[in-house]
């Protein structure tokens, strides 16, 4: 008999085990974090939108099945193990393909750059390769800091747009100061506010870094016409405008891009730079890219072809996959389904707001991508904790605590839609008692 492959790879020791070696050679405190919250478990079997446990909340516990509606920020946009991905990735690997050579040219970067070109909004058309949202973020502030000649940028209070080198900068005192990693050159404003953005932005300024959505900033809708102002803003004084859809992109509001009608349906920004990440993946093989209009290359590559490069950005394989990931979500069936499913969602959450309004005080976002204001932090946190026991994996926005985000995978089926709901539903109620004793 032959054994199971996944028992190779999943369960290869007793939960506790693992715990111990995690602790013991990766890192104590994130364990000591999540058993402090009772959930010092590790993930198993996964498949489509459910993913198991090891074992329960308790050693010896069976189990636990979760509907996945963290997706990792939007990595398994199209589920866990979806067999068409699972498939080409067999084929590519039978097909020669592997990581490549990052100073060589590329069959498959090439490729995988027309189809952007074909899919980003206005005259973006080149794209630099990266491995993570961090590092595409880095690269697009680099670039605008190489075409402008000026270093200063401007993000937003609560935006988050990766843990490494310039993204750090970007990101709130929390993420950043514990490093000693804070530059003058770097200000914050409150995100939506475009008169703070017109005295901020200044001669000095090379680029402006926002998300469309702040996710981690709490799932935040920018009045409409912010981000044309911004756009008129950057002009005016010459600075770059970079939009970070690491999260947001391939389809999460319903629109390929969020900048480009899925924020507003009128509103159709283009920037200089797009940044993608997580999705890009199609949760198989890291892949980000940084797109930008082609009269950026001249100033960071003319001198200089190897200026900025990254060894496994790009890889042949990685490419190759996100190819295959773009047929499938940019295709208008697959998106038109990520918008009922988004009213589906949408409306079942604000039934829910209603049922307990002294606990919830917003239900907001777009199409699949949805946040859960609740009436302060604690019960945010709480109610998080109590929908994670019903079977239900979300967390909360991490610079804006009263908020949970809820971010499924785009394939969910409105039966799936049904049962996370109710699942939801039981959790806050269960909250509901706790606070009535």
């Amino acid at each position: 008999m032959n054994q199971n492959p996944k028992k190779k790879f999943i369960g290869t020791l007793p939960q506790k085990e693992l715990l111990k070696l995690y602790s013991k050679y990766v890192n104590a405190p994130k364990v000591r974090f999540f058993k402090s919250f009772g959930l010092g478990v590790i993930p198993g079997e996964r498949k489509g939108v459910i993913m198991k446990t090891l074992e329960g909340f308790k050693p010896g516990e069976p189990p636990l099945e979760l509907y996945n509606c963290r997706t990792s920020g939007g990595v398994f946009n199209l589920g866990h193990g979806n067999p068409k991905i699972i498939q080409f990735l067999k084929d590519a690997l039978d097909g020669g393909l592997d990581l490549g050579d990052h100073i060589l040219l590329s069959e498959q970067r090439a490729l995988l750059g027309e189809k952007l070109a074909e899919l980003m909004p206005g005259d973006i058309s080149k794209t630099t390769f990266g491995v993570s949202g961090g590092e595409a973020i880095d690269t697009a502030i680099k670039f605008s800091r190489a075409y402008t000649k000026r270093k200063g940028c401007i993000s937003a209070i609560g935006g988050y747009h990766g843990h490494t080198g310039f993204a750090l900068l970007t990101g709130d005192p929390s993420f950043k100061d514990p490093f000693m990693w804070n530059f003058p050159e770097f200000k914050q404003i409150e995100f939506g506010d475009p008169v703070a953005m017109r005295k901020a932005v200044t001669e000095d300024t090379a680029c402006v870094v926002l998300e469309t959505l702040p996710a981690t900033g709490g799932i935040l809708i920018a009045p409409k016409g912010f981000f044309a102002e911004v756009r008129e803003i950057c002009d005016n004084a010459g600075a770059m405008m970079i939009i970070d859809e690491v999260q947001t992109g391939l389809g999460r509001t319903g629109h390929l891009w969020a900048i480009y009608g899925g924020l507003y349906p009128n509103e159709r920004i283009i920037p200089d730079f797009m940044v993608l990440a997580k999705g890009m993946s199609a949760g198989i093989y890291p892949l980000s890219t940084c797109s930008y209009k082609p009269f950026i290359e001249k100033a960071v590559f003319k001198d200089d072809p190897f200026a900025h490069i990254s060894t496994t950005g790009g890889s042949d394989i990685g490419c190759a996959i996100t190819l295959e990931m773009l047929k499938i979500q940019s295709d208008p069936s697959f998106l038109n389904h990520v918008i009922e499913m988004g009213k589906v969602f949408k409306k079942g959450l604000e039934e829910i707001k209603d049922e307990f309004p002294d606990l919830i005080k917003d239900v907001r976002g777009r199409g699949l991508m949805l946040g859960v204001e609740f009436c302060d932090e604690m019960f945010s946190q709480l109610a998080m904790l109590s929908i994670i026991k019903e079977g239900v994996l979300l967390d909360y926005c991490d610079n804006k605590k009263d908020t949970i985000k809820i971010l499924p995978p785009l394939i969910v089926k409105k039966h799936e839609l049904d049962i996370i709901l109710s699942k939801i539903r039981s959790g806050i109620a269960k909250l509901k008692k706790i606070k009535k004793n």
